[in-house]
């Protein structure tokens, strides 16, 4: 009885941590092997392949919804995603280090996934997040919450702390629905629930050699693609009213620094070195080289009057 009071004591410590850094969403899961997992990748697919004595996955998620820039729907500004503006393109990190030092003061092991290292996250943080109970897996093949819809930025932490895990998962709630896969350009998501990376125009614009069909239907896309979350229909309420959480006032301060930094006549003349000091800080991995790129594609199309001004 007392160390299950314990656990539940640390785990409020936790909950408290989470809200004060800034995360919306916190789950407890039992630190079992991802026996479903599609990709062939043997280290995430077993938390105890990184934790020998792994015991809970701490799932966290900040809202990204509110991240949104006006202009983007000016072809003459360069659009992104909600999640490359939030600073969490690879993981949630930072705002998880100071439940990580909660756990280690306590004597408990703690890894943070975090794929900026060159061997990558530790677990699929979004089977993770659906087995800790905060949504499920949409046909797009992100999780939806009812919620905050797809627009949560996910991190983990492998603990050996024998935490209390969710035991109930969210029902799978995309039914019929399929406006996702039908808003694909590419077709990237043609079979449900399974995302191709060679087809999906996100992964296109990061790559070397940019497909002639990802140029046709890129528009003014310098950085990330978000069509199959715009389309989504959990993601409505997000795009015409987003919530106000934990982040939103540091969020409306980047919305305010970047609302005129996206134009293109002018994005194209950014500097390696500027592209770094202004956008290295979001961690989204994609080198000066394919960014200036897809700029100048983008830029090229406006000049030939390929989209509406």
């Amino acid at each position: 009885m007392t160390r299950k009071m314990d656990m539940d004591l640390l785990s409020e410590k936790i909950r408290n941590l989470a809200d004060s850094s800034g995360l919306d969403a916190l789950g407890f899961a039992e630190a079992a092997e991802f026996s479903d997992y599609a990709l062939n990748h043997s280290q995430r697919r077993d938390p105890k392949l990184s934790l020998s004595g792994a015991k809970t996955i701490i799932v966290a998620g900040i809202y990204i919804g509110g991240l949104t820039l006006p202009a983007w729907m000016n072809p003459r500004y360069g659009r992104t995603s909600r999640l490359y503006l939030s600073a969490f393109f690879l993981d949630v990190v930072k705002p998880l280090e100071p439940i990580v030092n909660l756990l280690r003061n306590q004597g408990y092991q703690a890894i943070v996934c975090d794929g900026a290292q060159e061997d990558g996250s530790v677990i699929p943080l979004k089977l993770a997040a659906v087995r800790a109970g905060l949504g499920w897996q949409g046909k797009h093949t992100l999780l939806i919450s009812k919620k905050y819809g797809t627009f949560l930025a996910l991190g983990g932490i492998i603990t050996d702390a024998p935490l209390e895990h969710n035991t109930e998962q969210e029902s799978n709630q995309c039914d019929k629905c399929d406006k996702c896969q039908q808003a694909c350009p590419l077709g990237a998501l043609d079979q449900p629930y399974v995302l191709n990376r060679n087809s999906c125009l996100s992964n296109m614009l990061q790559i070397e050699h940019l497909p002639r069909e990802a140029k046709a239907v890129m528009e003014n896309r310098v950085g990330d693609c978000e069509i199959c979350q715009e389309a989504c229909p959990w993601n409505k309420k997000h795009i015409d009213h987003p919530l106000t959480t934990n982040m939103t006032e540091s969020f409306q301060k980047k919305i305010e620094d970047w609302e005129t930094f996206f134009y293109l006549p002018d994005l194209v003349n950014l500097s390696e070195e500027s592209y770094r000091e202004k956008l290295g800080h979001l961690n989204t991995d994609i080198p000066y080289n394919l960014f200036h790129r897809n700029v100048l594609i983008a830029l090229e199309r406006v000049k030939n009057g390929e989209s509406d001004e």
